[in-house]
């Protein structure tokens, strides 16, 4: 049987103290924290329906916030399943335009890809890709109407272009878009557009809802260096209004947090996408 401590015989400073004890509990769960949104994944929420219905409205991502950074050492890349951006991979990035924001698209081309529209379908090198993540159509309550498009599949009358796409110009390339205005309200280019070659360090990113997309056609290449991770995993999908079609509450103070955690706690079980849970976006 074994003997009872008596804490009174205890060296000095070995008891902490409930605040001490506590304190130190909290401090270590933080760092933990901090250093895993700093480092390894992130919580991202889709506020729109640019990707539908590849990502939903109201889903909740885990994003791996290195795969696309660049090793250091050589035993990162071993550690760690890191690796450049390829074509089809959805990713997040800080938008050029206002880098506190944090958008979500599908990178369409890489640097030295030859890009070009023709009547809404994309081809890469000269070659048309499609698959069932392009959506064309109205937004419907069932949404658009997913691929894949080949030539023979009417996908809608297509808008010519006005004028010049001024994002091909190489001395607009390299200037800073911080603060600057993009193309959302002229569509003239969202049918098509090119041909027009990535340039080095950067990447093509666009929606895959394509007609309720703001991307790469209307704000021009993304920097590499904008990447912030690829999402992996789908952990929670909440139907905003319950509507498949209505924007996501992004919250701007402190009330709208509240407001949306008590609509959260309200509808969890009816709102809730139960089927989409775990779901690995692809």
């Amino acid at each position: 049987m074994s003997k009872k401590i008596d804490e009174s015989e205890l060296p000095p400073g070995v008891r902490k103290g409930f605040l001490r004890d506590n304190a130190e509990v909290i401090l270590f769960a933080m760092v933990v924290v901090f250093f895993m949104k700093t480092f390894v994944a992130q919580n991202f929420t889709i506020p729109s329906a640019s990707m539908r219905n590849s990502l939903m409205i109201g889903d909740h991502l885990l994003a791996n916030k290195f795969i696309f950074a660049t090793p250091q050492w050589d035993w990162e890349s071993t550690l760690f399943p890191m690796r450049k951006v390829e074509r089809g991979d959805i990713i997040v990035f800080r938008w050029p335009y206002d880098r506190d924001q944090d958008w979500v698209k599908r990178c369409a081309a890489l640097p030295g890809d030859t890009l070009e529209l023709r009547n809404r379908r994309l081809y890469i090198n000269g070659k048309l890709i499609t698959g069932d993540f392009e959506h064309h159509g109205a937004q419907t309550p069932s949404g658009p109407t997913p691929g894949p498009w080949p030539l023979g599949r009417d996908a809608g009358e297509t808008i010519q272009p006005s004028g010049l796409w001024r994002f091909a110009d190489p001395e607009v390339v390299v200037m800073p878009k911080q603060g600057r205005t993009d193309l959302t309200e002229d569509g003239s280019f969202m049918d098509n557009l090119g041909p027009i070659t990535v340039p080095p360090g950067h990447v093509f990113a666009m929606g895959d809802n394509r007609e309720n997309s703001a991307d790469s056609r209307y704000w021009g290449f993304l920097p590499m260096d904008h990447l912030r991770g690829r999402p992996f995993m789908v952990w929670w999908s909440y139907r905003e209004g319950g509507d498949d079609n209505q924007k996501a509450n992004v919250p701007t103070n402190p009330g709208d947090v509240v407001a949306n955690y008590v609509d959260a706690a309200r509808y969890f079980l009816v709102r809730t996408r139960w089927e989409r849970t775990g779901l690995i976006p692809k």
